[in-house]
């Protein structure tokens, strides 16, 4: 028999919609709650909020902005209740469990009851001929200097990639004043009328996008789809993009293609999980491809194998933010139970929540498919670990030499040993191990400290053990 304890201890790792949502459980089932997070103010990538001082310009739409200001309300309301540790790094975790974070002056190790991991993901790269110049971003950076800066990120703009998220920062970077000439689609919309229970699951989030695509449409915006980047050229800054209608698979019609002048190109090709401090504790995770990368296991309510050790929202597998907030919900409510030694709430409402939301996303998972083709479009010369300057040909060579496990071509190469940590690139490496027949589950790179770069000086102790 389980006895209960009048006090425990729970830290949260991530501020963004599963971390806020989680804190909030676990506070009010009864426990003292830590969340920590890099960012200067809770939100996340999609609830990012600008410094106090820029004002309350917005790039969100109204839908989407009148959601933001409920959920940081909701989170308001507790702030004063927990430790809120912002511009914290947590950078290490083992069993135990034992938290590492640093404020960027030394590192404090913890040792609460239990750790609930909500780190979200970082978008993937594919990569092809001039994707490195100046003025190509992933969708995340150009939405982040939109919303933490309020700054547009460029003049004359086309967007490329999968799934719903070009068309939602094409419509962010048109409200903010910029010419966007076109969006590439890789996959044409029609995909998610297959599963029509799904969109109807979905169906608020469905109209939004189509009044998104409407309104680019209205402004003259060439809507493309089944359409890839094919070449960006430029010299200190991307002055033109090509793109190139595919065959379905990913293989360019070289007879088919459009160019652009542009000063921004903004690229969005699926996910990889932020699972480093997941899989450095001990639990395991499974490849899932562009719907998630190397999301760390857990079961439904996110325990997780290694004891004390939970998971929330994309950190488990890409489902998007509103599965996320539900899910934060849940978890903070069981994590919280547990540290208690008390049975956990029901949470009735939020996995109804959950179980909608993850209905939509299974319906939006054909516009996220990328064939194996897709990794041929980087050149021979075309750089794939950025931090490393590690080119397609220094690759081929590993490959060839027979190196087809991430750790082994990091070793061979140094690609994923630079300062992101490989995850700019790894799901890269990973396709064109596959595609030179490596595994088809392929596994993640061994995850060691430090899953985040911080000063060395950062790494001196500091008083441990509970605050």
């Amino acid at each position: 028999m389980t006895r209960e304890r009048a006090h425990a201890w729970i830290v949260v790792v991530g501020a963004g919609p599963a971390g806020m949502a989680a804190a909030r459980a676990a506070l009010l089932a009864g426990c003292r709650v830590t969340l920590v997070d890099e960012a200067p103010r809770p939100g996340g990538q999609i609830y990012r909020q600008a410094p106090s001082a820029l004002g309350q310009e917005t790039s969100s739409n109204a839908r989407e902005e009148v959601r933001k200001q409920q959920f940081l309300q909701d989170f308001s309301e507790i702030l004063g209740r927990i430790e809120y540790r912002a511009e914290t790094t947590a950078h290490s975790l083992f069993p135990g469990p034992e938290l590492h974070v640093s404020d960027g002056k030394a590192t404090e190790i913890l040792h609460p009851d239990a750790v609930i991991l909500a780190t979200g993901l970082c978008e993937q790269a594919i990569p092809f001929p001039g994707w490195t110049l100046p003025g190509v971003l992933l969708a995340g950076g150009a939405q982040a200097m939109m919303k933490s800066n309020l700054v547009r990120p460029g003049d004359r703009a086309v967007v490329a990639g999968t799934g719903p998220l070009p068309l939602v920062a094409a419509d962010q970077l048109a409200a903010a004043g910029a010419e966007v000439r076109a969006v590439a689609l890789f996959h044409p919309l029609s995909r998610v009328a297959g599963d029509p229970l799904g969109c109807w699951a979905g169906r608020g989030l469905l109209a939004e996008g189509i009044r998104a695509y409407r309104r680019l449409r209205r402004v003259g915006t060439a809507l493309l789809q089944g359409w890839m980047p094919f070449r960006a050229e430029g010299g200190e800054q991307v002055e033109n993009v090509t793109l190139a209608r595919h065959d379905g698979q990913g293989r360019p019609d070289k007879g088919r293609t459009r160019q652009f002048d542009l000063d921004l190109l903004v690229l969005s090709f699926g996910f990889t999980a932020n699972s480093e401090l997941a899989r450095m504790a001990g639990v395991t995770s499974r490849f899932l491809g562009p719907r998630g990368g190397w999301p760390a296991r857990g079961d439904e309510d996110g325990r997780t194998e290694a004891a004390g050790v939970y998971l929330a929202g994309d950190c488990a597998g890409l489902r998007g933010a509103y599965v996320a907030a539900a899910e934060g919900e849940i978890v903070g409510s069981v994590a919280a139970a547990a540290a208690l030694g008390k049975p956990a709430a029901p949470c009735r409402e939020a996995r109804r929540r959950r179980a909608q939301h993850l209905r939509f996303q299974r319906a939006l998972a054909p516009l996220f498919d990328l064939p194996p083709a897709v990794w041929d479009w980087a050149g021979e010369e075309t750089t794939v670990c950025r931090c490393e300057g590690v080119t397609r040909a220094r690759l081929r060579e590993a490959l060839e030499a027979g190196h087809r496990t991430l750790d082994g071509i990091k070793r061979n190469t140094r690609a994923g040993m630079g300062w992101c940590g490989g995850r700019g690139c790894l799901h890269a490496v990973a396709g064109l191990a596959q595609s030179a027949g490596g595994a088809a589950d392929i596994e993640a790179m061994r995850a060691r400290p430090l899953a985040r770069p911080v000063p060395l000086g950062a790494l001196a102790p500091k008083a441990g053990g509970r605050p």
